[in-house]
């Protein structure tokens, strides 16, 4: 039954696609396709339930919040790691991999830049780690 209904979903995106495809080419076209779908309110329904049930799940939300702790912590302490010279900082600076040292840069704004690729690169295992490594939950002994 899913697959039946997905496949109906598909040929009518198709077509609506094919109804309009001069307009999607040329930019002029600035809806989103699902609008215009004979099952726009089922999958409504089914978008409402989705979010309801998986995106704002409690296991779900609570991930994100503490994604938002793990993520800040590291950006913080490592922005603040080239902006100051205290010995915890400097300490911290030393963790940074050596292709991510901004000392080399002079514009504030590209230091942080570096510190970004840095964190935004980090695999969630390894961001979880280097965390509690920070806040002294564990010692980093790799």
């Amino acid at each position: 039954m899913r697959a039946k209904a997905i496949s109906k979903l598909i040929d009518q995106v198709v077509e609506i696609f094919l109804d309009n495809e001069s307009k999607i080419l040329t930019g002029e076209f600035d809806e989103d396709i699902l609008s215009l779908s004979d099952y726009r309110n089922h999958l409504e329904k089914i978008n409402k339930k989705t979010r309801n049930a998986v995106f704002e799940h409690r296991d779900v939300v609570s991930i994100q919040i503490a994604g938002y702790e793990v993520l800040g912590k590291i950006f913080t302490e490592f922005a603040n790691s080239i902006l100051s010279n205290d010995k915890k900082m400097q300490l911290i600076y030393h963790l940074l991999p050596k292709e991510y040292h901004p000392k080399d840069e002079k514009d504030i704004y590209e230091k942080i830049l570096k510190i970004t690729d840095y964190v935004s690169g980090m695999t969630d295992s390894y961001a979880t780690s280097l965390f509690q490594e920070l806040s002294g939950i564990s010692l980093g002994t790799s």
